[in-house]
């Protein structure tokens, strides 16, 4: 009897899966119909207030029928990522290049022969501090190239608890750090250990183009929160409230910021976790920028506001020219780092003694940090005042980091299509806007060259603007 029951479930829930099928496609339809209407209309596809209504009535429904919460989020969240899907796909209109693709041209072109000015990418022109070389050498010499752990060495650990102890006035101990490949594998970490498959990540935008493939790549639904120029690149009150859905987990955010040199107040980075705290979001503070501040020795941190329900992510990338390296850092609590390191020894076991070993070198070497940022503070400010000389320019007074994010006021202006055209006339790499998020009318500017190079960049950048004029 019990053989015969069971096989006569099994066909039921068959038949059920196949229902569900068949609404699946249905709603695919609808959404397609959606789409159509809206490419007439030209209403953008995304409408996070639909969708939150959806979220909404999805949730009385479930509770009506008593099914689990989280797995009606969780499935919400992927209709409407499969609905976004669909209707960008019916309305997308040529690839356009971004970052990688100009970052690519540029070294072909430069290989080729072609004298490139590359403002780019965030990479500083100074390289690692000599003892920082001669400390790794050491320890390859030294045999220092075994497996480890894959929290990292203990006594790297301790030390960047203690410079941060030393900076920020708190009270981390080893067990709070972890080390990673980068900060990007840091941030990677972080996203997977503190939300699920199906679940948000809110980012406001502009934002560092990684922290929407990371969300993807892992199964997780970006949402972006648009900042403008306008505003001086701040969140208005209320903002983040309203793009908070029952699926959201995480907020990242990025102070000082990549790519528009924006660094909050310590009271607008209070507002601003009060309100994310306050709809229930963990957040993911990268302050791989936090020295490259031009107010004070350090930015307004996430650890001068919050005792929890944060992490930091921190790199040795920027601050001391170790890009090629590899090294960075998470900090939170026990119970995050040891999910975090279970992750990180899947993806890669440990990170190389004798890098660890250069990285807690570095630490002891504060003066080049401060060396560095004096030397890319004054290129930041003479870019800025070069690009205010232009009518056509509108920008931000960058509060740090090694960017700025111009707007060209040309009405129809394609950030891609001007990015091409400068590379390919004018020899100069910059980054477009449209990268970045809806900003097509932006460039990312970066300025880690020298004077000279700088000035020559941004007279071609002004030449190029008045051919479109």
């Amino acid at each position: 009897m019990g053989g015969v029951e069971l096989k006569e479930l099994r066909e039921e829930v068959k038949k059920v899966t196949r229902e569900i099928l068949m609404l699946a496609a249905r709603r695919n339809e609808l959404v397609l119909k959606i789409a159509e209407i809206k490419q007439k209309l030209g209403i953008e596809v995304l409408d996070r207030q639909v969708e939150i209504e959806l979220f909404n009535d999805s949730l009385k429904i479930s509770e009506e029928i008593g099914l689990d919460k989280d797995f009606t989020s969780r499935l919400i969240s992927f209709f409407i990522s499969e609905s976004t899907k669909i209707q960008l796909e019916k309305t997308r209109r040529v690839e356009k290049v971004g970052l990688r693709e100009i970052f690519y041209m540029a070294v072909e072109l430069e290989r080729s022969g072609k004298k490139i000015i590359r403002l780019e990418i965030g990479e500083p022109d100074f390289t690692a501090p000599k003892d920082v070389v001669e400390e790794a050498c050491r320890a390859l010499r030294e045999g220092r190239s075994r497996y480890l752990p894959s929290y990292g060495i203990t006594e790297l650990r301790k030390a960047i608890a203690e410079h941060l102890n030393e900076l920020y006035g708190t009270d981390f101990k080893s067990e709070n750090v972890l080390i990673t490949a980068g900060g990007v594998m840091a941030i990677y970490v972080a996203v997977q250990v503190l939300s699920n498959i199906g679940s948000e990540v809110l980012v406001p935008e502009p934002a560092w183009p990684l922290y929407r493939e990371i969300a993807e790549h892992l199964g997780r639904r970006y949402v972006p929160i648009k900042t403008r120029l306008e505003d001086g690149w701040i969140i208005k009150s209320g903002e983040l409230s309203k793009h908070a859905s029952p699926a959201s987990s995480i907020l990242i955010i990025n102070y000082p910021n990549n790519p528009t040199g924006k660094a909050l107040t310590l009271r607008e980075l209070k507002n601003l976790v009060e309100e994310a705290r306050g709809s229930g979001l963990t957040i993911i503070s990268d302050e791989v920028y936090s020295r490259y501040y031009f107010h004070d020795k350090y930015s307004p941190s996430i650890v001068k506001v919050l005792n929890e329900g944060y992490v930091l992510v921190g790199s040795f990338s920027k601050m001391w020219g170790m890009t090629g390296y590899r090294i960075g850092y998470l900090v939170g609590d026990r119970a995050f780092i040891d999910r975090a390191a279970k992750i990180l020894g899947l993806m890669m076991t440990c990170i190389p003694e004798f890098i660890q070993r250069a990285a807690l070198k570095a630490l002891t070497d504060d003066e080049v940090v401060v060396k560095n940022v004096d030397e890319i503070r004054k290129r930041v400010q003479y870019m800025y005042s070069k690009l205010k000389k232009n009518s056509l320019i509108e920008v931000y007074p960058p509060d740090g980091t090694f960017y700025l994010f111009p707007r060209i006021k040309i009405p129809g202006l394609d950030s891609s299509d001007f990015a091409l055209k400068l590379l390919r006339e004018y020899g100069v790499a910059v980054a477009p806007g449209s990268g970045f998020g809806e900003y097509p009318q932006h460039v990312r500017l970066s300025a880690v060259k020298p004077i000279h190079e700088i000035d020559e960049g941004i007279e071609k950048l002004n030449q190029a603007i008045q051919e479109i004029v």
